[in-house]
């Protein structure tokens, strides 16, 4: 029987991790069900209810006492802006999600100001994770008010705070990369 075979170089292994790494992933584990922004006493207000949705490898590390950081980044941009422009509001909302094997409860931390909820159960924990209301954006006074702005919010799984052993393999396994579709709209004050 005759084939066509070539002997696995470095070369060869290189390029094989590299294509796993860029294979494309279904990675929309986390879904958007209300976003609402809003104006109350001059300040920009954000609510927002996300869905998330972790698959077997993350559930394992979580249950095996691995914080999951997720990351909910909005940025807000005057339309029509050049790339090279600063964006006006680029605001980071950190979420970290723990198990504590010893009492079997779910931990949602937000770093912003420190608050920590205890959960029974992992949905409970999910929808707290999820859940952002009247966050803070900018005072309109510094917008004007002639002006459109863009507004983008993406929400990802951080593999930067995983522990130091556990991100080479996450950088390269598709299980690790969990994100939300980006969600855009336009905003006049």
């Amino acid at each position: 029987m005759k084939g066509i075979f070539f002997k696995i170089t470095p070369v060869w292994l290189l390029l094989l991790l590299l294509l796993v790494a860029v294979a494309p992933v279904n990675a929309e584990k986390i879904s958007f069900k209300q976003v609402a922004i809003g104006l109350e006493d001059g300040v920009v207000l954000l609510d927002m209810v996300e869905e998330f949705e972790l698959n077997e490898t993350m559930l394992e590390a979580l249950h095996s006492g691995v914080p999951l950081t997720f990351e909910t980044r909005l940025d807000l941009t005057r339309d029509g802006a050049f790339f090279w422009q600063k964006d006006t509001v680029e605001l980071r909302l950190r979420k970290v999600l723990v198990f504590h094997p010893l009492s079997s409860q779910y931990e949602v931390h937000a770093l912003a100001d420190d608050n920590r909820q205890q959960f029974v159960t992992m949905a409970a924990a999910l929808r707290a994770l999820g859940d952002i209301r009247s966050q803070e954006i900018i005072s309109v006074d510094k917008l004007d008010p002639d002006a459109y702005y863009q507004v983008t919010i993406q929400t990802v799984l951080d593999i930067t705070a995983l522990p130091l052993p556990l991100r080479p393999m996450a950088y390269l396994t598709p299980g690790w990369h969990l994100e939300s579709r980006v969600y855009e709209w336009l905003l006049k004050p």
